[in-house]
């Protein structure tokens, strides 16, 4: 997708039928289920996409165009895998390939740090060569969609950008991303979705979670993802939350009591806009975020060696977050609200009464409700920006997915807004939310503070292979 800045706003517009970028539902059918049911939200197949009508128009060449580029071709291609990746892993995926590009040009320009060391830059090597051969070589090798044939799209891209495929800058490239796949290699991502039927300490007893249904895609989600090894921070637990609000405590009442009326399917206070919110936000966060970050760096004059770090400083929060979240999720258990509501006559809360037919607006999720996924992520992608870029981009961002437009002047004024979207959708209880926006900043500016930091003056190359 080509990004252009607009004279008064930021614009991205999206819908069903078109075929550019997909849309992966955060509650899809691979991930959330309802009673007895697979979950069939509106974008459940992850097949919504960009139409992108004002995005496409011609634009002059400009030097951070080949990271915008294969930014692009990543994004497509995470998001219309089939079968889909979790939100959770497509932020994996998203930060080997955005960390590879990084490594590729930064090692030949030296102007921030590597994430690892590739070694020196051979004579006479391209960063933009760098940058399209390292994200072509770590897309080959990650499960992501393959077609269109990501070879051809490679020498389309050396063609468009009037490189040889004989620039030393291609094989420096390679070997940036194969370092970085190497790295990951045994991060224990392929083994996080083990055991397959996952019990939680306690299962059974009032305020611990357990699956909608006992059936096979009721099961828990990728249960081992905390355990995965994090890019930036010391480990998944650095900054795991306090415990959520006890079941006897006022705090839980009044997140019971909200969800209960509002996030109801049938609620008769949840507005329409509310609702539509709700909708809007099942997308996942990097098929809401992603076109958010190409906006906001169309609007800067940004070098490749900085276009580069942006993305990758991006995508390692967000990477990390999901990791972060993950290991608290199944560190504390905490039920979702629907089974909570129908068995609130026994959560021991005076303030709260038990609904056993209650049923949220949207499929619940199959992982424990503490703290939020979403906001998680989106506080980590929102924060990232904020630290390169002040909290407000200068215009207003203006997104639209399944039809739906939502306007924010600032990047926290989205964050808020997915925190009630998630409480309107009747999945995640308004602390869970606040708490998950709160660990992703933390993510963000631990990840800021410890990679990728400019060069010192003086040096032509530096490193933080030493970032954990």
């Amino acid at each position: 997708m080509k990004a252009r800045t607009l004279t008064n706003r930021l614009v991205i517009a999206a819908g069903f039928g078109a075929a550019l970028l997909g849309v992966t539902a955060y509650s899809a059918a691979g991930e959330a289920c309802g009673a007895g049911k697979t979950a069939r939200p509106e974008s459940s197949v992850a097949r919504a996409a960009l139409t992108t009508r004002n995005l496409l128009l011609p634009q002059p060449a400009a030097v951070g165009d080949a990271v915008m580029e294969w930014n692009q071709q990543a994004a497509t291609r995470t998001l219309t895998v089939a079968p889909a990746l979790a939100p959770v892993q497509q932020t994996r995926v998203m930060a080997i390939v955005q960390v590879a590009v990084h490594d590729a040009v930064n090692g030949i320009t030296g102007q921030y740090a590597t994430y690892l060391s590739p070694g020196p830059a051979p004579a006479g090597a391209s960063p933009e060569a760098a940058a399209i051969a390292a994200a072509h070589q770590a897309l080959k090798n990650l499960p992501v969609n393959q077609a269109p044939s990501l070879d051809a799209d490679f020498a389309a891209s050396l063609a468009a950008h009037g490189l040889s495929e004989f620039d030393p800058g291609i094989e420096y490239g390679r070997a940036a991303a194969a370092a970085v796949l190497a790295a990951r290699a045994n991060d224990l991502s392929a083994t996080a979705h083990l055991p397959v039927f996952y019990t939680a300490p306690g299962a059974g007893s009032p305020g611990v979670w357990v699956p909608i249904s006992s059936a096979l895609n009721a099961q828990a989600l990728l249960p081992g993802w905390g355990s995965v090894t994090p890019f930036v921070l010391r480990s998944g637990s650095q900054f795991r939350p306090d415990a959520p609000p006890a079941r006897d405590s006022e705090q839980y009442a009044q997140d019971y009591n909200e969800i209960k009326i509002i996030g109801a399917s049938n609620s008769p206070v949840r507005s329409a806009e509310q609702t539509q919110i709700a909708q809007f936000w099942l997308a996942s966060p990097t098929a809401i975020w992603n076109p958010v970050l190409r906006q906001v760096v169309a609007t800067r004059d940004l070098d490749l060696p900085a276009t580069a770090r942006a993305f990758a400083l991006f995508y390692l929060a967000a990477s990390d977050a999901s990791v972060a979240c993950w290991d608290a999720k199944y560190a504390y258990n905490f039920w979702r609200p629907q089974l909570a509501i129908r068995g609130g006559d026994t959560d021991g809360n005076d303030s709260t009464a038990g609904d056993a037919a209650w049923t949220p607006l949207h499929p619940t999720p199959r992982h424990p409700e503490y703290p939020s996924g979403h906001t998680a992520n989106s506080g980590a992608m929102a924060a990232t920006l904020e630290l390169l870029f002040g909290d407000g981009p200068g215009v207003p961002i203006e997104v639209t997915l399944s039809g739906i437009t939502r306007q924010w002047g600032t990047f926290d004024e989205a964050v808020r807004e997915v925190t009630d979207a998630r409480v309107y959708s009747g999945i995640h209880f308004r602390t869970s939310d606040e708490v998950g926006a709160r660990m992703g900043r933390q993510v963000a500016r631990f990840v800021s503070t410890h990679a990728l930091r400019p060069c010192p003056k003086g040096r032509a190359h530096c490193s933080n292979d030493n970032h954990r």
